[in-house]
């Protein structure tokens, strides 16, 4: 487990996946949006411009969203700044985000190796190691990216980790051994299941979390099992209907 501020203990958190998707996933308006329905945690991703500025984006290239096959890295942050996104949006900057919500938790995924400098020198700059996620599905990156902060953020084991804990619950470990392998480690973000893995029953929900790890769900966009969850003892929620979602456990 990781004792860190950035983890709220009293309710079942909401996380707006890739920063709420309306009108247009990982920009400012959406994480506007979604904090105004009571969202909890802003869940991103970053890449990073071909002169190393972090900016939230999900995918390699910029063609999902705008037609063009062409890579986040291969422009720099003035170019890629200027493409327009539905609804009359742009590409936000890690920074910019972090700056105009300054109250807001962040969740954020590291899915570009040359993000790095530029999100711990945002960070810093900004002093918001209490109120950031930082994980990667690369374990590599993920601790590439901690070493480098001056005080500790928040973090989630990356597939590695997960796969380990799997593992460890269905041999049956000690929650001791099971707490030691999980060191460190503030939360698992997990789908329900994983090919032939299942992340959701009683039994693993219950090992994790006594060693006092949280766990998150993603991307779950049905009320029904947005309260099935619950029940079995999830922490949080990763959506795309933040709106929906807030509603749903607010009246559960």
């Amino acid at each position: 487990m990781q004792k860190h501020p950035y983890f709220i203990k009293d309710k079942v958190i909401v996380l707006a996946h890739r920063g709420g998707t309306n009108p247009t996933e990982n920009t400012i308006q959406a994480i506007t949006k979604a904090l105004e329905v009571g969202t909890d945690v802003i869940e991103t991703d970053i890449q990073a411009t071909k002169d190393g500025v972090a900016v939230l984006f999900h995918d390699d290239t910029i063609e999902r969203l705008t037609g063009k096959n062409i890579r986040v890295d291969e422009l720099d942050w003035a170019e890629l700044s200027k493409f327009e996104l539905a609804g009359g949006t742009q590409i936000a900057s890690l920074e910019a985000a972090l700056t105009r919500f300054p109250k807001a938790r962040f969740n954020i995924d590291v899915k570009a190796e040359r993000a790095i400098n530029n999100l711990v020198q945002v960070v810093e700059g900004l002093n918001a190691h209490d109120r950031v996620l930082v994980s990667s599905f690369s374990n590599k990156r993920r601790l590439k990216a901690l070493k480098l902060f001056s005080r500790p953020v928040a973090t989630s084991a990356s597939a590695s980790g997960v796969l380990k804990t799997w593992l460890f619950c269905f041999f049956g470990v000690s929650t001791k051994k099971l707490a030691k392998s999980l060191e460190g480690i503030g939360a698992l973000q997990i789908p329900r299941h994983f090919k032939f893995l299942r992340l959701d029953t009683p039994r693993f929900i219950r090992k994790v979390k006594a060693t006092g790890t949280h766990i998150h769900y993603w991307t779950i966009n049905d009320p029904e099992e947005i309260i099935e969850l619950a029940s079995l003892g999830a922490d949080g929620i990763v959506t795309d209907v933040p709106e929906l979602a807030v509603q749903t456990l607010r009246k559960a």
